[in-house]
């Protein structure tokens, strides 16, 4: 966060954004019939100071949502491939696995789902040589519900194969993980920032919410250190908000859950560019640049 000394006689500005006001929704966009406005010679600072939504997001997305059985014989060859696609929705992991077990059609009921309440972790069982299977065609994109391992390179380990004791049983690795994001990324569209996030890529995350309430409680998030960042711009009559998973994914809630944030706009005088290169060679020559000296005329060849 950098640190900036308020020095104008500005009055600070507090836009109270609420969702049910946007004139869209996907990402919410807010127009203002009063627009927030500065002189040309003095900079904003936007800083968001509070933020409400309610816990009711999704944790099975599109995202998310297939899981591959590959069928195999005694040798090893593939039999079938089949995927399950679980409708989007909240899910427990009783849930999960009633869904697997309720199939009752060929092939997608050759496989059942076991939850162990102690170890929470799933296993998979068939009558069958099987194992939990993935590629583009036939894809499992749900390894971190039901516990993949991850390799070294920081990828789902796949394939899975069964152990033949007491069935044929895929035993999972890891523990089921249906939290649907840890953190709630606040992207703003409406002026540029340079927040990195961990793939070095530069986005707009204005603000990374943590998810610290209960299903069907509200999240009510107040930043406890506020960091403001200077705005590129000197006037703002649209605000564009957009809600993003740990994933980048836009985050999946419904169409009726409102939002609302409360962004604060305060003042400074255009701050004077440092000297990054005071010390260098560089910088000594420019301020120091070599004057060019005469030729001296008198001291020519003779006369021919």
């Amino acid at each position: 966060m950098a640190s900036y000394k308020l020095d104008t006689a500005i009055q600070s500005s507090t836009l109270y954004l609420d969702s049910s006001n946007c004139v869209s929704r996907s990402p919410f966009k807010y127009s203002l019939s009063t627009p927030i406005t500065c002189p040309t010679a003095v900079r904003m600072l936007v800083s968001v100071i509070g933020l409400t939504i309610p816990n009711v997001i999704n944790n099975i997305t599109e995202n998310n949502n297939k899981l591959s059985f590959q069928i195999l014989t005694s040798s090893g060859t593939s039999v079938l491939i089949y995927t399950l696609t679980f409708p989007v929705g909240i899910y427990s992991a009783w849930q999960f696995r009633d869904y697997i077990n309720g199939q009752t059609v060929a092939p997608a009921n050759a496989v059942q789902c076991v939850y162990d309440e102690k170890s929470f972790k799933f296993s998979f069982v068939s009558t069958f040589r099987f194992q939990v299977f993935n590629n583009d065609l036939r894809p499992t994109t749900c390894g971190a519900l039901i516990g993949a391992g991850i390799t070294n390179t920081n990828e789902y380990d796949y394939p899975i194969l069964y152990s033949s004791s007491p069935a044929y049983t895929v035993y999972m690795p890891s523990t089921v993980n249906f939290i649907p994001t840890p953190y709630i990324f606040l992207k703003v569209n409406s002026f540029i920032l340079s927040n990195i996030n961990s793939s070095g890529v530069i986005n707009n995350t204005l603000l990374r919410i943590p998810v610290n309430a209960n299903y069907g409680e509200v999240i009510n998030y107040r930043p406890a250190e506020v960091n403001k960042y200077l705005v590129n711009r000197n006037s703002l009559n649209e605000i564009e908000l957009g809600l993003f998973d740990a994933d980048n994914n836009a985050l999946a809630i419904g169409s009726g859950v409102e939002l609302q944030a409360i962004l604060k706009f305060e003042y400074i005088n255009i701050p004077v560019a440092p000297q990054y290169d005071l010390g260098t060679i560089q910088h000594y020559f420019k301020e120091n640049p070599i004057k060019p000296t005469a030729d001296n005329d008198e001291e020519g060849l003779g006369d021919v």
